[in-house]
């Protein structure tokens, strides 16, 4: 496939009807992208989407459908930004349902890894292959009580995203994890109430992040390698957690 650097570059986002995700659509667009939407909802970001369809990621056969209904739109993808994510009300594992649990694991791992496994194969055909950001959560690195259910499916998130590094080797196709801390977005605002939310990062430095990575490949001029975990909290500010190599060749979280 030729890669004509005049060519507008093409960007899906998860979860864009609100919170990061409709930041994230907004900062693309502004930036003269094309930018696919989807939600669980029939509203558009309404922030210059070129497209959008109401998507369940937790189900394959509507990924297919939103993917492919994408390509036959633009032709490519360059980045996907896996940002449609679920958080339970804080409670006790005892407390927490096993519906409340799968919703965590299903929207938070299954619904990237059926997205990544549908994009990978259009990504590695570009010359210039292409970036995949995975938005997890603080809480994927240092676990939080009262979210175990969503603790655990962010770790998975991360876990995913060094994994698929790892498979993918020397392509041209980067692979991160942005973990954030907290938001004032809807999301934070039903776990912690309204009040905690306003005091937690500004969802649009957590924007400024992803755009970087995925336009850039770097973040305040430093390349950031695939399978990276970029925590970023209002108190630290941006942390690049890489992955050096362990005695068995495979890598691990190096937090030094």
């Amino acid at each position: 496939m030729a890669d004509d650097p005049t060519t507008p570059r093409v960007v899906l986002v998860t979860g864009a009807s609100r919170g990061l995700g409709k930041v994230v659509a907004r900062e693309f667009a502004s930036r003269g992208w094309l930018v696919g939407t989807c939600s669980t909802t029939r509203e558009a970001p309404g922030v210059g989407e070129a497209f959008h369809r109401p998507t369940d990621v937790t189900d394959p056969a509507a990924v297919e459908e939103f993917v492919s209904s994408a390509l036959a739109r633009f032709h490519r993808v360059d980045v996907l930004i896996n940002n449609a994510g679920f958080a339970n009300a804080s409670a006790s594992v005892a407390e927490t349902s096993d519906e409340i649990a799968l919703r965590c694991f299903t929207t938070n791992v299954l619904g990237p890894y059926y997205l990544i496994r549908r994009i990978l194969p259009v990504m590695t055909a570009l010359p210039g292959g292409g970036v995949i950001v995975n938005v997890a959560s603080r809480a994927g690195i240092v676990p939080v009580p009262g979210l175990a259910a969503y603790s655990a499916s962010k770790s998975a998130l991360v876990s995913l995203t060094l994994a698929v590094a790892k498979e993918l080797g020397s392509s041209k196709v980067l692979c991160v994890s942005v973990c954030t801390g907290g938001m004032d977005t809807e999301m934070r605002a039903v776990a912690y109430g309204p009040e905690s939310a306003r005091g937690q990062l500004d969802p649009l430095r957590v924007a400024s992040v992803v755009v970087e990575l995925a336009t850039e490949r770097s973040l305040e001029g430093r390349p950031v390698r695939s399978g990276a975990a970029v925590l970023v909290t209002k108190e630290s500010g941006i942390t690049v957690m890489e992955w050096p190599r362990d005695e068995r060749g495979h890598e691990r979280l190096s937090l030094s």
